[in-house]
């Protein structure tokens, strides 16, 4: 049988030769448009490909690759369909060949790939001369700075085969491209100041270059889903954007077997210079949604590329607000020209290889809109704009999505946390904050907070604040909740907890249904308070107060459950990626610029820097070298709340390069530390194991104590703690009857007073801090950075001590996150210790890190703060309950805020203000872990 291409006619002997033909990248039918290629040629293999028992053949690259975080094999077979907690769309996603074109195939028909059979390296002359390369050209040296490091003697005798900085770059020039630049020039109506030049290239390549990285290749998902909590389906799970019903919608109106691939368009004005010069950039980036969202979201992943640098241009318009509307037009002007590829794409198809060389008919969905028109000549721009006015448009008359199939503005343009969210409250929330307590209290309540190690602490107050970042506008947020009670009215508190826990659900990377019911309730609880705050006179603007609620920011949040069931969860299109994404695509490559015409030469940049990568990775894979140990990798204590993987390092090479060549930095991983020193073989040690896991939960102590060999009863009178000997005498006791006894806390104590406590040793080793790192509530395979934990004693800069409070296992039928507080403490730690053995004398005790805390009792949950009153626990006499625990019952770092009433005690400070409070309250708000296991413990409770 044979088989012609549906665009030359050239005939060929079986399907996969056609596909092949159609893939090649030098093939007139492989062109930039994408004419449509008809596939019901195809029809014969892909009923054969339905039948095939393999399920990789047209379903997904392997099985393997797609774990579930709900315990259900991705690929069900027919017979166990009605047991998963998963619905495939079907016949979606369909591989039509395996002989596609894959990166090192394309890398190879490279014009120079002759030359790299004998020298792979070529144009350079060794693997050691190309790594000399890679470093000057990835470096900010100038060209000047590279020609005198080239010309020390040291340098000359290594012989390269360049010996200045041209002709470094001309090599650079001879590596395999990528997408290539492209510039046009804009014609106008209007007159500018210079040419209008758009510098673009084709997003249809760019798009291509993400879905066949290899670096992705288990990272990618092809076919929709619906995703429930259980086999029952009943509760219904959003994710990834596969997992949104728009995925779901849009396979059903392409071709059966077609794959759909999510394009995201991110567009922001950023500076290119700083302090002087206001250069500004515009760049257009682009991603793809069937790249995982923890991948995608990773800053140092690379998934997303720079596809154009739109215009900004000089409009020589004598009216102002005209020539911003000349702006808008042309900015939607010029998207229309970079993405008219994607939009024929999504209308007719492309075939595409994935990274290991299933050729799939991909389509390449944004969303639709049918746009009201204004019957008034868009070029008479006062007329035009006057007519707009009245339906509040702002005079564009072109959209650019206008042409592009199902492409509707109320899916595409969801809700974002960064400057829909966090902005929101720094712009509204928070001024309405200062307008009722005041800003001398607000200031002053939170510069007497205890400071956290990692996070930032605002010891002048947040009224003056300069340079704000979203990072600030998230600290502002874990704290303000619990500040504001006492000294603001009720309703006006439950007003602002409304609208924080608003944010910190729709933040869930797995929102269900039952989430989003509690985000519709949230807001509807707000919409029932919010009168306060204009009875107040909160709401004001910068003369007057404001009688509306006219708040674009506020109006979106009541699209994020509508969002999230379309597009899966919102988190994941977050600009905080993008945002970064300035840094690497537009700002390095402008300061290697000579700060005159910035674009031309920021697009050569990123040219020579993309052949590099590529090159790099090409090279890595041919000759079989794997990513450094992740040991060696620069460690970093971040104190930012991004991730790392918890597995240990794969085998698989290419997913090896994927995190050696996307990481710029390690979090570091002590569960790994852990099990490595549980499962190394050693000789008799003198000291259990400084790092070791509980539950979800890893300890670390640093190698050398603190203190060592210091006396018990030097240790009670430095940390005053009297009853210290007690404390440890009653351990020892209950720990030698039941080894396998869960200590409990808060539970008093007969005193000895007859006959004082004899212990079986006298000395110490004392440590000042401990480290606690988790596991993700939502994905135990991925880890969450460490949280250092303080028990000092007092000094000159802690007057009273520095301690934290931690969560405490007293039950081991419950284990943290999942069980919220059941079968938990909460705890103040005092002092930290492992006991010595007498000389000459051996221990007859379980040898073990203890710590000293101090009980705090959960109370009720406070009505309008909504957070657990915490008070201390003492004795009939007043003095605290003390307990002596092992350290392996430790679980997390506890956030807790002073309650601190109308008015803050002027004499407190942040060194005392933990020490002379009483009542405090468990702040949930501290990080989105504690606050999703609280959340999720009380929705089982409530059911």
């Amino acid at each position: 049988m044979s088989i012609s291409c549906p665009k030359c006619g050239k005939v060929f002997s079986k399907e996969s030769s056609v596909t092949r033909h159609l893939s090649q990248p030098r093939s007139s039918c492989h062109s930039s448009i994408r004419d449509m290629v008809d596939i019901s040629q195809f029809a014969e293999s892909v009923l054969q490909l339905r039948r095939s028992p393999d399920p990789t053949l047209y379903h997904g690259i392997n099985s393997d690759a797609y774990p579930s975080h709900f315990d259900v094999d991705f690929f069900e077979t027919e017979e166990e369909e009605y047991m998963s907690a998963e619905e495939q769309y079907e016949d979606a996603g369909t591989c039509y060949s395996q002989d596609g074109l894959t990166f090192l195939d394309l890398f190879d028909t490279d014009e120079y790939a002759e030359y790299r059979k004998d020298n792979l390296f070529y144009p350079f002359a060794s693997k050691e001369e190309w790594e000399i390369a890679d470093f000057l050209l990835r470096s900010p040296l100038s060209m000047a700075a590279i020609n005198e490091f080239l010309a020390l003697p040291m340098i000359r005798g290594l012989k390269l085969s360049f010996s200045t900085a041209k002709e470094l770059r001309s090599r650079a020039e001879m590596l395999p491209k990528g997408p290539s630049w492209k510039c046009q020039i804009i014609p106008s109506l209007h007159r500018t100041k210079n040419p209008i030049r758009l510098f673009w290239r084709d997003p249809v390549e760019c798009l291509e270059a993400l879905f066949s990285n290899p670096l992705f290749h288990d990272k990618l998902d092809f076919v929709p889903r619906r995703v429930y909590t259980t086999a029952a389906r009943l509760t219904r799970v959003y994710s990834e954007w596969l997992t949104g019903d728009f995925a779901w919608e849009f396979q059903s109106q392409v071709p059966r077997g077609a794959t759909i691939l999510g394009t995201i368009i991110s567009s922001d004005k950023t500076n290119i210079t700083t302090m002087t010069g206001a250069r500004v950039a515009h760049p257009l980036l682009l991603g793809l949604a069937n790249i995982r969202m923890q991948t995608r979201m990773k800053l140092s992943s690379r998934a997303f590329l720079l596809t154009a640098l739109l215009p900004i241009p000089q409009y020589l318009h004598s009216t102002q607000r005209m020539r911003g509307v000349l702006e808008d037009r042309l900015i939607h002007q010029c998207l229309s020209i970079v993405l008219k590829p994607l939009m024929i794409a999504a209308e007719i198809g492309i075939m595409m290889s994935d990274p290991i060389g299933n050729v799939r008919h991909c389509y390449t969905p944004l969303a639709a809109y049918i746009l009201a028109k204004i019957q008034v000549d868009p070029n008479d721009l006062e007329g035009y704009f006057d007519a707009c006015a009245i339906y509040h448009l702002n005079g564009v008359h072109a959209p650019f999505w206008q042409d592009w199939p199902f492409a509707c503005p109320s899916v595409f343009l969801t809700p974002e946390a960064l400057h829909h969210w966090h902005k929101q409250f720094f712009d509204h929330d928070l001024q309405w904050c200062i307008e009722v307590v005041g800003a001398q209290e607000l200031d002053f309540r939170f510069s007497i907070l205890q400071p956290t190690t990692g996070y930032r602490h605002y010891s002048g107050g947040i009224t003056k604040l300069k340079q704000v970042t979203g990072r600030v506008h998230r600290d502002l947020q874990r704290y303000i909740v619990g500040l504001l009670v006492g000294a603001a009215p009720r309703r006006f508190v439950i007003a602002i907890r409304a609208l924080m826990d608003v944010r910190y659900l729709a933040q869930s990377p797995s929102p269900d249904d039952n989430l989003l019911a509690s985000i519709d309730q949230s807001l509807s609880t707000f919409h029932q308070n919010k009168d306060v705050i204009m009875t107040l006179g909160a709401r004001t603007g910068t003369k007057k107060t404001i009688d509306n609620w006219y708040i674009p920011k506020l109006e979106l949040m009541q699209s994020i459950t509508a969002s999230t069931r379309k597009v899966g969860a919102l988190i994941q299109w977050s600009a905080d990626a993008t945002e970064h994404a300035h840094v690497s695509e537009i700002k390095e490559p402008a300061r290697q610029t000579n700060n005159n015409d910035y674009d031309p030469q920021i697009c050569r940049h990123l040219d020579r820097q993309d052949k590099l990568r590529r090159f790099a990775i090409a090279m890595t894979l041919k000759s079989g070298v794997l990513d450094p140990d992740p040991e060696e990798l620069p460690m970093d204590e971040g104190d930012d709340e991004d991730i790392a993987e918890l597995e240990e390092p794969s085998t698989d090479q290419r997913t090896a390069l994927l995190e050696g060549l996307n990481r710029t930095r390690v979090t570091t991983n002590y569960f790994i530390k852990a099990k490595e020193a549980a499962t190394v073989p050693r000789g008799p040690s003198p000291h259990p194991p400084r790092t070791f896991t509980a539950g979800n939960t890893a300890i670390h102590l640093n190698y050398s104590p603190t203190c060592t060999g210091m006396k018990i009863d030097d240790v009670a009178d430095e940390f005053n703690i009297p009853d210290l000997r007690d404390a440890i005498s009653n351990f020892l006791r209950l720990d030698a009857r039941n080894r396998d006894v869960i200590h409990g806390v808060g539970i008093s104590r007969r005193s000895l007073i007859d006959r004082p406590s004899t212990l079986p040793f006298d000395r110490v080793q004392v440590w000042h801090t401990v480290r606690l790192q988790e596991v993700s509530f939502h994905d135990p395979c991925v880890i969450l950075p460490a949280q250092t934990l303080h028990a000092s004693p007092p000094c000159p800069g802690w007057p009273k001590g520095q301690r934290d409070a931690v969560l405490i296992n007293v039950d081991r039928e419950y284990e943290w996150p999942q069980s919220g507080l059941r079968g938990h403490a909460i705890c103040e730690v005092r002092l930290i210790i492992r006991p010595m053995a007498r000389r000459g004398s051996h221990i007859t005790w379980r040898d073990q890190y203890l710590c000293y805390v101090h009980s705090l009792k959960v109370g009720a949950v406070h009505p309008a703060a909504g957070m657990h009153v915490l008070k201390r626990a003492k004795h009939g006499d007043g003095t605290p309950v003390g307990n002596i625990v092992p350290l392996k019952q430790m679980r997390t770092f506890i956030s807790i805020i002073p309650e601190l009433g109308a008015a803050a005690d002027a004499r407190l400070t942040k060194e005392t203000s933990a020490h002379y409070s009483s009542s405090f309250f468990l702040n949930k708000y501290f990080n989105k872990q504690l606050y999703y296991a609280l959340y999720h413990a009380s929705q089982r409770i409530d059911t």
